[in-house]
This record gives C-alpha cells, sequence and structure tokens, in this order.
C-alpha cells in the first residue's frame, strides 16, 4: 500500500479518520488513521479498519456511541486554503481589514469576502469552484456496529 503522508498538500490524498474517546485528553476527538494516493488503496483499507473497528464494538471493548470511521479526500492546497480562511475570519472578528491576508492564495471554495474599503471601493474575494476530483465525488463512511 502506498500510504502518504496525510499532512502533505501538495498531492491529492484519500484520509481515514476514527472519532473515538481520548482517554488521556478526556475528549472524543477525530484521530487521522492512515492516508493514501489512491483510492483503490483507500477503500481496501477503510473497510479491514471498518471491520476491525466493529469486531472490537461486538466484543464489548468499544462504546458504539464513541466509534466513528470517516474518510474524505483532500485537495492539494487544502489545508493552506483552511489556514488562509481562519485568519481571515479571526482578523474579520477583530475589525481588522483582511484584504492583506487575501493576497496569499485562494480561500476555501466555500468561503467569501466582501466589503468596502477605507476609500469607499467595493472588493469581494473567494467563493470559487472547489477542485474537481480525480476520483469519484467526495464522500464520507461510517462504520457501525
Amino acid at each position: 500500500m502506498a500510504e502518504v503522508d496525510p499532512d502533505d498538500d501538495t498531492i491529492w490524498r484519500w484520509v481515514i479518520y476514527h472519532r473515538r474517546f481520548d482517554c488521556t485528553r478526556r475528549e472524543r476527538r477525530e484521530v487521522v488513521v492512515a492516508a493514501y494516493d489512491s483510492e483503490a488503496e483507500f477503500e481496501r483499507e477503510f473497510e479491514r479498519y471498518s471491520a476491525r473497528v466493529r469486531d472490537e464494538i461486538g466484543g464489548g471493548t468499544c462504546d458504539p456511541r464513541d466509534e466513528v470511521v470517516s474518510g474524505s479526500v483532500l485537495h492539494p492546497g487544502y489545508r493552506d486554503e483552511q489556514a488562509r480562511g481562519h485568519l481571515v475570519r479571526r482578523a474579520m472578528e477583530h475589525g481588522v481589514d483582511p484584504r492583506p491576508l487575501l493576497t496569499g492564495g485562494p480561500l476555501p471554495s466555500n468561503m467569501a469576502v466582501f466589503g468596502v474599503g477605507d476609500d469607499g471601493d467595493p472588493f469581494h474575494y473567494g467563493g470559487g469552484q472547489p477542485p474537481k476530483s480525480p476520483g469519484r465525488v467526495r464522500r464520507f463512511w461510517r462504520a457501525l456496529p
């Protein structure tokens, strides 16, 4: 299997997540299990990992309310877009002009910024189309007991 770094923002990657209870942090959280560079490898490993979680739930070692296995496809630049969107949102919440932050690259496809500058000229950024996946449409899966 060609497992890849889930944080490698230069490639398409299919990522498996496991939402579970973390005893050390005493909270439920989504943990990255693995990332793959092809959909076929992802689906094969996703089924294997989901079966393992189902077996643990069936054996009584896991609480079915705390265990969810899911997956998604992340496009190149996804993390950069999300970070930029977060910074822009935080700047606007604090009353700071977000335009200097918008020159570094695109915003997430579900985000747009509209406004009027100090000079009275309107501006807008973002709101683009999501990138085309090299595989099928983005999907999510769930492991059920």
